[in-house]
């Protein structure tokens, strides 16, 4: 019977072990820390 996942021998890069939705977080994160420091710049609603 065959594993759904990869192989534990074979390799992957940093960007196929993180999920797509951990890539989501890190990058609303990043903005969110941008926004709390001041460095985006404001919207004039």
């Amino acid at each position: 019977m065959s594993s759904p996942g990869p192989e534990p021998t074979q390799r992957q890069s940093v960007f196929a072990r993180i999920g797509v939705d951990w890539w989501a977080v890190i990058v609303t994160g990043v903005f969110v820390v941008l926004a709390v420091a001041g460095v985006l710049p404001r919207i004039p609603w």
